[in-house]
């Protein structure tokens, strides 16, 4: 299931997510563990998509170009630093 899944990343937390609902109640296991477990799921979900956001945006060609020629000039004055 995990291959054919469009958003992996995703996948996994919601996966999670739903093992950790289907654990039973017990003394060695309380709800507050549980809803913890189930917030930082959610919150990892939630940082899931902010990394996605920021990988999808555009770089402008002319930042990139600077970036480039700056990082390429660096590397070749490196050796004699």
């Amino acid at each position: 299931k995990l291959g054919r899944s469009h958003n992996r990343p995703l996948w996994v937390t919601d996966r999670l997510s739903l093992e950790f609902t289907e654990i039973k109640y017990d003394d060695n296991f309380t709800s507050r563990e549980r809803l913890e477990l189930l917030k930082h799921c959610n919150m990892l979900s939630k940082c899931i998509g902010h990394c996605e956001r920021i990988h999808q945006t555009a770089v402008p060609l002319n930042y990139a170009r600077h970036a480039l020629r700056s990082l390429t000039l660096w590397s070749f004055t490196l050796p004699f630093g």
